[in-house]
């Protein structure tokens, strides 16, 4: 079996939960989401049409993105729920280990968040253009990125959260969601433009390894759990 098809059925393991759905209405919603990805990836959400993802997924009914995901959001729901699942597992896997050993410093928890998402460099299932579907997300008015990915219970996350807040400096409270904020675009934004500079380099442009660069990520976002309350900020805090 190819990649194409490998990919294909692992997908389909994905949607067959859906109750009271038939062989061949899980292979188009695949083909439907695989489609959606590319688009979404290369012409961007706002540009992409239910039209051009069913041509794209070679469907003749042109109904068939509306027939089965209703609209946009209903795809983009999909591809998070094809994609989140193993990224939560490895998650929940990595700070299994942190909390077995008793040692949940903000290293390994930084690369509990970085890794599981890092790893979808190497998904030949649509794993970039989720990637970079994200960045879209990120700041997008009708897609909020933090909103959709509290629908899909990310729990892993949540975990994280909870370990990182005990592991890391006291913050003010006023100061987690700004510093979360500012990690979720880092960690898209940064992998989404490392795998565009691997397949498109930049002349005169030294791209760094996999390992290095993952590695650095994780480096910055320890940064960020760590960078303390400058008095301008807490000026601010206090003027609250």
């Amino acid at each position: 079996m190819g990649s194409t098809e490998t990919a294909l059925s692992d997908h389909k393991q994905d949607v067959r939960i859906i109750p009271g759905l038939r062989s061949d209405a899980v292979a188009t919603r695949a083909r439907l989401v695989a489609a959606a990805e590319r688009v979404f990836a290369e012409r961007g959400i706002d540009a992409a049409s239910l039209c051009e993802i069913t041509r794209v997924a070679g469907q003749r009914n042109r109904s068939a993105a509306q027939y089965h995901f209703g609209d946009k959001a209903g795809l983009i729901h999909a591809i998070l729920d094809k994609h989140t699942p193993a990224i939560e597992r490895r998650r929940h896997a990595m700070l299994d280990e942190i909390e077995a050993a008793g040692e949940a410093d903000l290293r390994s928890l930084a690369e509990a968040l970085v890794v599981p998402v890092a790893e979808k460099l190497d998904d030949p299932d649509g794993g970039i253009a989720f990637l970079r579907l994200n960045t879209q997300l990120i700041g997008h008015p009708s897609f909020p990125l933090l909103a959709l990915h509290a629908q899909r219970i990310n729990r892993g996350a949540d975990r994280l959260h909870r370990l990182s807040a005990a592991a890391a400096p006291h913050w003010p409270e006023a100061l987690w969601v700004p510093r979360w904020l500012l990690l979720i675009g880092l960690l898209f934004h940064g992998l989404a433009d490392y795998a565009r500079l691997l397949d498109a380099p930049e002349a005169g442009l030294s791209v760094p390894s996999r390992e290095i660069f993952v590695s650095n990520l994780v480096d910055s976002v320890v940064a960020v759990l760590e960078a303390p309350v400058s008095a301008a900020t807490g000026r601010c805090l206090e003027a609250l």
